[in-house]
């Protein structure tokens, strides 16, 4: 494959720095600095001393970040040579375009930044809400995610948002998510794709809560999801716990899959790790019964089989 440095104009980076080995990429919810490494040698030592290995290229591209505007730049570990970079807010625009091009206005972005800026998830809600009677009105949502230091591959995830107690709670589904290798396959993908998430979302999402308010998870499910979330920590497990009981109400017996599944919701849209987060949300996503029309839909989006 072609090296990083050499694509690195038509992937979208600055390359004014270039003879210098560096490439960045600003928008508003970062700047990334990509450079070249070289082997050498410190300052004061003895430059009679050679070795076969000086001035050498390394085969990884070292990767810093700053909050935008600002020139407070941060090391954040490499990247392969092979690593394709595509901008936050190239892949957002993408999105925001698709949604539109199919006549539906966006509402609310929603965006969460990881603490060295390599990681983004952004949340974009569509107005193009469904009123469940159980829970009110619920949005659909797109959430797009990409990182700048390889650890997670672009992609796109289908999702909705309600109010509970006055909280707004996201969710994205596990199942469906597209990978940047369907998204960027044709243009008119992701519109194809929004389009068949707003179909199945508009059929599908009165069933989806209805069919899980009226069933209670059983004890093993309860053991599984808790031990689940035990993985991510287990101050988070008491913690939601503690909020399945206090939705319970003094209520005997189990939850029902949808007190449990919002307990974890609850938690999780308030969880800035982006990695427990994702682990939350599939934990969340464990108890849910989807209806077979929907887990059809999101199966074939996620292959990228839009139609």
């Amino acid at each position: 494959m072609t090296p990083f440095v050499e694509r690195a104009a038509e992937m979208g980076l600055n390359v004014e720095g270039a003879a210098k080995g560096l490439f960045f990429h600003s928008d508003r919810y970062s700047t990334v600095v990509y450079r070249s490494l070289m082997s050498g040698y410190l300052p004061g030592e003895d430059e009679q001393y050679v070795h076969p290995t000086d001035n050498d290229f390394v085969p990884v591209v070292a990767v810093y970040t700053s909050p935008p505007n600002e020139e407070d730049y941060k090391y954040c570990g490499y990247v392969s040579n092979v690593y394709k970079f595509v901008g936050n807010d190239i892949l957002n625009q993408q999105i925001r375009d698709s949604v539109q091009s199919i006549g539906l206005p966006i509402i609310d972005e929603t965006a969460i930044m990881s603490y060295d800026l390599t990681r983004m998830r952004n949340e974009i809600a569509i107005q193009s809400s469904k009123e469940v009677h159980q829970v009110g009105d619920v949005i659909p949502v797109m959430v797009v995610n990409n990182s700048y230091d390889g650890t997670k591959a672009a992609s796109v995830a289908f999702a909705i948002s309600l109010d509970y107690d006055g909280e707004s709670l996201s969710f994205a589904f596990k199942l469906g998510e597209m990978r940047m290798v369907h998204i960027e396959s044709a243009s008119t993908t992701m519109t194809s794709a929004i389009g068949t998430y707003m179909g199945a979302f508009s059929e599908n999402i009165v069933d989806l809560i209805s069919s899980n308010f009226e069933n209670r998870v059983t004890e093993e499910q309860m053991l599984a999801t808790l031990d689940l979330i035990e993985a991510v920590g287990k101050r988070r497990r008491e913690a939601i716990a503690k909020l399945l009981d206090d939705m319970q109400d003094g209520a005997s017996g189990l939850p029902t899959l949808w007190q449990m599944f919002l307990g974890i919701v609850r938690y999780s849209s308030l969880e800035q790790n982006l990695n427990a987060k994702k682990m939350l949300e599939s934990a969340a996503e464990s108890v849910l019964v989807i209806p077979a029309r929907m887990y059809e839909v999101l199966s074939r989006l996620e292959s990228g089989q839009t139609d």
